[in-house]
């Protein structure tokens, strides 16, 4: 079996190398960071099939995960909508899932190399995989945060915040915590940093109600965390013949709640290919030709929609819009979830 590099030891790249470990593919994983942190994520796992879980070799590690059954939106003044979930999502943090995988692929005899990073002249190497997730976009204008609450009751398995030029989502995760994950476009007039900024944000964005709410909580400060300089949709790599897997080959906005899903989706995709690489019956390029092909045709429907959705969303007319069809009971809620799918 020839070897392979992945670089990047997020969800798509540890479940990679977990799957290829079990067949005998020797894998090195390159991964900046130390483990275990957390990472701003909406730590909600919903679109996944059991087979994909299966392939990859995974399936045990979400056993425990929060079954969540139930969402309410919410807009600026509040509740629009509540339904049942079209399928039940698993609630569990990237700090946990992530340690746990990391943890497994080390013992599967997988060579993790914490605290190093790949050289740029390596990423264009053959056998090397992308999955070091956001590409840089400087002046975005997006910001994520992120954070855990300790004391806070929910009144849906998700909830989601349409606030203005921000929305806000609220899911479970393990013991009794709630993830609390917001998409903002920047504001100068926010100055708070650190565990403030989530709630500054939250309030600027017209969700004082909300605000309020997370303020009678308690915030675990070690969770806080943030992004920016990102951007949605498709990442092209002209110069790239490689695999791209997870956001490094695309991220969709995240009020689809697919974000880890597609992660381990395009791992799932990409191992076949791989291992017809790594057992010597395809070239790197053959094989990374069908696998961007294949995985082209799995995720661009839902690239597509979620491009249209995330504008309307966003702004006050697609918010009256969508707050109008909720409160008549007119929403094509399973429409939208099966589009995003």
């Amino acid at each position: 079996m020839k070897p392979i590099l992945i670089a990047g030891g997020g969800l798509s790249g540890l479940s990679l190398g977990i799957a290829l470990r079990e067949q005998g593919v020797p894998v090195d994983i390159y991964e900046a960071a130390t483990f275990p942190r957390h990472r701003v994520c909406g730590e909600f796992i919903s679109g996944v099939s059991e087979e994909t879980l299966e392939l990859l070799g995974i399936h045990e590690f979400l056993e425990d995960a929060e079954s969540l059954v139930s969402t309410a939106w919410y807009d600026q003044r509040s509740q629009i909508f509540s339904a049942p979930l079209p399928r039940a999502a698993r609630g569990i943090s990237r700090y946990r899932l992530d340690h746990r995988l990391a943890n497994h692929f080390k013992k599967m005899g997988g060579e993790f190399r914490e605290g190093e990073r790949l050289s740029l002249e390596g990423l264009n190497q053959e056998g090397v995989v992308h999955a070091t997730g956001r590409a840089v976009e400087k002046g975005s204008g997006w910001l994520g945060l992120k954070a855990h609450w300790l004391d806070f009751e929910l009144e849906a398995d998700l909830e989601m915040h349409l606030g203005d030029a921000g929305y806000v989502g609220l899911s479970r995760v393990e013991d009794g915590r709630v993830n609390v994950a917001g998409l903002f476009q920047r504001r100068r007039e926010v100055k708070a940093k650190g565990s403030e900024a989530l709630l500054a944000y939250t309030k600027a964005c017209g969700l004082g109600e909300l605000e309020s709410r997370m303020r009678e909580g308690s915030l675990d400060p070690r969770s806080c965390v943030g992004v920016s300089s990102f951007g949605f949709g498709l990442k092209d790599r002209p110069d790239s013949e490689g695999f791209r897997i997870g956001d490094q080959r695309a991220i969709i906005p995240p009020f689809t709640g697919n974000g880890m899903s597609m992660a381990l989706q395009s791992a799932g995709l990409a191992l076949p290919r791989l291992l017809d690489f790594a057992s010597g019956l395809a070239t790197w390029k053959e094989s990374a030709g069908v696998y961007e092909s294949e995985s082209g045709k799995y995720f661009n429907q839902r690239l597509r929609a979620a491009r249209w959705m995330h504008p309307f969303i966003f702004s006050s007319f697609g918010q009256q819009v969508v707050g109008g069809l909720a409160r008549n009971h007119l929403l094509p809620f399973s429409l939208l979830y099966r589009a995003l799918r």
